[in-house]
C-alpha cells in the first residue's frame, strides 16, 4: 500500500506539471488583450481568438487524444504533446503578428488536447484499482492545476507590469522542459490496447460541429443582423450534429462507444461537468467584465482578487476524503449546493455595487463547491468505465467540461454586452443563472446518482 501511495504521489506531481501549463494558457492571456491589440493592431474580432483558438481546439481534439492514448499509451501522448506545447509557446512568444499568435495558440491546444487524457490515464494506472486513491490523486492533481488557474490573471498583469509580453508565454518552457525529463526517467508506460481502431470519420465530424457550434455562440452576440457566412455555419452546425449523432449511434467503434452513452453514470458525468463549467467560467467572464469595465478596477486588481480562488486546492484535496467518508452521491451533491449558494451571494454583491474588499472577502467561496465535487465525479466516472477506456472516458468528460465553459463564457456574456442591460444588471442575472443551474444539477444528482453505489466508491480498495 505504501509503495502505491507513493509512487501515485510522485505520478500526480509529474503529470501535474503539463496540466499547470494547460490551466495556466487558459487564463494568463486574458489580461494581455489590450496590449496585443496595441502591438500587433489587431481589432476585437481577432483579439477573441486568441483565447478562443486554444479552448476550441483543446476541446475539440480532447476526444481524438483520448482514443490515441488508449491506443499508442498514455506516457508517450503525454511526452508528445508537452513537446508540442514547448514549440507552440516559442511561436507565440515571437509572434510578429496577430495571425502568427493565434497559430501558436492552436499548437497550444493540441498540445494541451494531448497532455490532459493522458495524464489522467497515468494517475488511474497508478492507483492500481484502488478508487479511494485514484480519488485522493486526482484531488491532488486538480488542486495544483486549480491554484495555477486561479492565479492565472494575476501573474498575467504582474508580468505585464514588470516584464513583456513576451515573458507570457516563455514561462511554459523551462515547465515543460522539466515535465518531460521527469516523465522519461519517473513515469513508466502502463499497458496500452494497439488493437483498438482510431475512428477517424467520427472525430472529425466531431471537430466540425465544435467549432461551427463556437463561431455560432460568439456571433450571436453581434448587433448585427446575420450575413449569409453566419447562416451557412448554422446549417454546417445542425447537419453536422445529425451526422455525429447518426455516426455515433450506429457505430460500435465510435470515439465514444454507444455502449458508454447508454451508461448512466457516464451519461450523467457528462452533464454535470458540462454544467459545472458553464457555470463557473461563464462566472468569471463575468467578474472580470464588471470589475474592469462597470467598476472600473485595473487588471492587476481584478487577477489579486481572483487570486482568491487558489482556495480550490483545500477544496480538490478534500474531494477525496469526504467521497471516502459520505460516498460519491452526497460529496458531489452537496458540492453543486454549495456552488448555487455562492452563486447567489455575489448576485447580491452585484446588485447592491459592494465594494472590492466585500467582493475578495466572499470570493473564495465561489471555488469551493465544484472543487469540491470535481475529483470525486470524476473518479466516479472513470470508475464506471471499461479499463482499456479510461482515456477515452476522461477526454469525454473534459470535453465536455470545455465545452460547456465555452457555451457559458458566450451566453453569459451576452447579457453584459450591453445590448439588452447594464452591466451591472446583466452580471447579477447571469450569477443568478447559474445559482439556478448548480441548483437544478445537485437535485438530478441527488435524484438519479443512485446507481452509483457510494459504498462501492468507498470501499472498493477493501
Amino acid at each position: 500500500m505504501k509503495t502505491c501511495r507513493s509512487s501515485l504521489l510522485q505520478t500526480a506531481l509529474v503529470t501535474s506539471l503539463g496540466y499547470v501549463v494547460v490551466q495556466l494558457d487558459v487564463t494568463i492571456v486574458n489580461v494581455a488583450l489590450p496590449t496585443f491589440a496595441k502591438v500587433f493592431q489587431a481589432d476585437m474580432s481577432a483579439l477573441q481568438w486568441i483565447p478562443d483558438a486554444y479552448v476550441i481546439v483543446f476541446a475539440a481534439l480532447l476526444l481524438a487524444a483520448g482514443g490515441l492514448s488508449d491506443r499508442f499509451g498514455s506516457r508517450m501522448v503525454n511526452l508528445t504533446g508537452m513537446v508540442i506545447f514547448l514549440f507552440s509557446s516559442l511561436i507565440c512568444a515571437f509572434s510578429s503578428s496577430i495571425d502568427i499568435m493565434i497559430a501558436g495558440r492552436v499548437g497550444q491546444g493540441i498540445g494541451a488536447a494531448l497532455i490532459l487524457p493522458s495524464s489522467l490515464a497515468l494517475l488511474s494506472a497508478a492507483s492500481q484499482g484502488n478508487a479511494v486513491l485514484r480519488t485522493k490523486a486526482i484531488g491532488w492533481w486538480s488542486a495544483i492545476g486549480g491554484i495555477i488557474s486561479a492565479a492565472g490573471p494575476f501573474i498575467g498583469g504582474l508580468i505585464l507590469e514588470h516584464y513583456s509580453w513576451h515573458a507570457l508565454f516563455l514561462v511554459n518552457i523551462p515547465i515543460c522542459i522539466a515535465g518531460i525529463i521527469f516523465t522519461l526517467y519517473f513515469i513508466p508506460e502502463p499497458p496500452h490496447y494497439q488493437s483498438q481502431r482510431t475512428d477517424t470519420k467520427g472525430i472529425l465530424i466531431f471537430i466540425v460541429a465544435s467549432f461551427s457550434l463556437v463561431f455560432v455562440l460568439i456571433s450571436s452576440g453581434k448587433p448585427s443582423v446575420y450575413t449569409l457566412s453566419d447562416l451557412m455555419i448554422i446549417v454546417l452546425f445542425l447537419f453536422s450534429s445529425i451526422q455525429l449523432f447518426r455516426h455515433i449511434r450506429n457505430n460500435d467503434y465510435a470515439f465514444i462507444p454507444p455502449i458508454l452513452l447508454r451508461t448512466p453514470i457516464f451519461f450523467m458525468g457528462l452533464i454535470l461537468g458540462a454544467a459545472m463549467n458553464f457555470s463557473f467560467y461563464g462566472s468569471i467572464f463575468l467578474l472580470t467584465i464588471y470589475f474592469q469595465v462597470y467598476r472600473g478596477f485595473s487588471p492587476v486588481m481584478t487577477g489579486l482578487a481572483l487570486l482568491t480562488f487558489t482556495i480550490i486546492a483545500l477544496a480538490n484535496t478534500a474531494s477525496g476524503y469526504l467521497s471516502e467518508r459520505f460516498g460519491a452521491r452526497l460529496t458531489i451533491t452537496a458540492g453543486l449546493a454549495t456552488a448555487s449558494v455562492t452563486y447567489i451571494i455575489l448576485a447580491f454583491l452585484v446588485y447592491t455595487d459592494a465594494s472590492y474588499l466585500t467582493f475578495v472577502c466572499f470570493l473564495f467561496l465561489m471555488p469551493i463547491g465544484g472543487g469540491i465535487a470535481l475529483p470525486t465525479l470524476i473518479s466516479a466516472f472513470i470508475h464506471a468505465s471499461p479499463t482499456d477506456k479510461t482515456a477515452t472516458a476522461s477526454a469525454a468528460i473534459n470535453a465536455m467540461r470545455q465545452i460547456g465553459g465555452a457555451i457559458g463564457v458566450a451566453l453569459l456574456g451576452l447579457l453584459v454586452s450591453d445590448l439588452h442591460f447594464s452591466v451591472g444588471v446583466g452580471t447579477t442575472i447571469g450569477f443568478l443563472i447559474a445559482a439556478f443551474i448548480m441548483l437544478a444539477t445537485a437535485f438530478l444528482t441527488y435524484a438519479k446518482f443512485y446507481k452509483l453505489d457510494p459504498e462501492r466508491i468507498s470501499h472498493d480498495h477493501e
